[in-house]
């Protein structure tokens, strides 16, 4: 039985990293993507960590000391992942483009526009606050990065914004 999943995993793993030439897709390749998956996990992370030291150790004190910006600090948790989303993006731009992942700046556009406020599911337990973020970003990195592959630049903006409304829909539930 192990060894039939066994089989059936790696067929659909070797189908979907199949590096064949074609004419409407870029190749991708399974050790970029373990590389990718590998960034975006600690990119997940970081987003988490840095939308937490913003909120703790720069908004809240500055802001929530005194009674005049009540709305900045009762919105604090989203002023600090929106920074936190900007400035992960900024960083993955070129992580991407060394991995050879075509367009990446759309890719990371793209990507921020669907994970705004993504680290406001912070209500419960820190432990799954920093999952639900950490599998938000992979997730959604890796379709964007999957549906960037599409050759036609035209193409590739069309499905890539589907995608990001449709991500804002999904995780807004």
């Amino acid at each position: 039985m192990t060894s039939l999943r066994y089989n059936l995993r790696m067929k659909l793993l070797s189908a979907i990293f199949r590096e064949e030439i074609s004419d409407y897709t870029y190749p991708f390749s399974r050790r970029v993507f373990l590389r990718i998956l590998a960034i975006l996990v600690a990119s997940g992370v970081a987003i988490w960590l840095l939308a937490l030291a913003f909120d703790k150790f720069m908004i809240t004190p500055v802001f929530c000391a005194n009674a005049e910006h009540i709305s900045i600090c009762a919105n604090s948790t989203s002023i600090a992942s929106y920074v936190a989303l900007v400035l992960a993006g900024i960083m993955l731009v070129p992580v991407l483009a060394v991995f050879g992942i075509k367009r990446p700046l759309l890719v990371v556009i793209a990507a921020t526009v669907s994970l705004w406020g993504a680290t406001l599911w912070a209500g419960g337990s820190w432990i799954l606050s920093l999952l639900w973020v950490v599998l938000a970003t992979v997730l959604v990195y890796l379709s964007l990065i999957w549906l960037n592959r599409i050759r036609g630049n035209g193409a590739a903006i069309l499905f890539m914004t589907l995608f990001a409304i449709l991500a804002r829909v999904v995780l807004a539930l």
